[in-house]
């Protein structure tokens, strides 16, 4: 993936846009293959309340990716969560 970080807020907010793909050592982030998500953007929120951490996502999908994700989050957030609690 070629990213860049939009804004990050220490301990609280990360905002990552995707802008393309890497292929054979070259950055492409104008084919037509990665116009339907570039610009997509993944929002990680991290809150305290009541001694207990909520991380929210938020995240931009192109519909022939939503059920990967939907199959694929909550696998690895309940990874995050094990690693979260030891």
């Amino acid at each position: 993936m070629v990213s860049r970080i939009v804004a990050h807020r220490l301990n609280e907010f990360l905002s990552v846009e995707h802008l393309g793909v890497v292929k054979n050592g070259v950055e492409d982030t104008k084919s037509e293959a990665v116009k339907p998500w570039a610009g997509a953007l993944e929002n990680y929120t991290l809150k305290e309340v009541n001694a207990a951490s909520t991380l929210t996502i938020e995240m931009d999908v192109a519909d022939d990716y939503r059920k990967y994700f939907e199959e694929t989050w909550p696998k690895a957030l309940s990874k995050l969560k094990e690693i979260a609690e030891k």
